[in-house]
């Protein structure tokens, strides 16, 4: 007789993601903002599923803020996306692993101390993960037209509720 001692039920996670120092030539809408796919630790097993409960971004600049509108597209397995800066092009094969997609307005965004704003969303997304994959992968696009400051970033926490 066999018996489970390990955890059963759902569990909430906290995942920190840095998109990186963001490219200071101008990024028309669609471009994507970072150099790869940022992978997250979504899962406990191969292929399982969860909720992305919340999500806090925060952008810090010595220059301008630029407060972007976003899409932050959400895949089940790895990816290879346009390079940093040019148009989105995803594949058909690539849209194959697309668990969805979040939406991120300008006016969403905070101002907080100097040189940094902030926005907290709670999209409630269910996500399920390829069956070879424990990682949740975000290509973030930019959908607004913005030119970053030289030391400008964008970092991330999420909230996952993991099953």
């Amino acid at each position: 007789m066999e018996f489970y001692t390990g955890q059963t039920g759902q569990d909430r996670v906290l995942r920190a993601i840095d998109f990186g120092t963001l490219d200071t030539a101008a990024y028309a809408a669609n471009d994507i903002l970072t150099s790869g796919a940022i992978a997250v630790d979504a899962a406990r097993f191969f292929g399982f599923s969860g909720t992305i409960d919340r999500i806090i971004l925060k952008e810090t600049s010595s220059g301008t803020l630029q407060k972007p509108a976003l899409r932050l597209w959400l895949f089940g397995s790895a990816i290879t996306p346009a390079a940093r800066n040019a148009a989105q092009a995803f594949t058909s094969d690539q849209f194959d692993l697309l668990v969805g997609y979040i939406d991120i307005a300008e006016a969403d965004w905070v101002n907080g101390a100097t040189g940094v704003c902030t926005l907290q969303i709670t999209p409630n997304l269910n996500y399920a993960l390829q069956s070879t994959s424990k990682t949740l992968y975000i290509v973030p696009e930019c959908k607004s037209v913005d030119t970053f400051a030289a030391s400008a970033t964008i970092k991330a926490q999420l909230v996952l509720r993991r099953d």
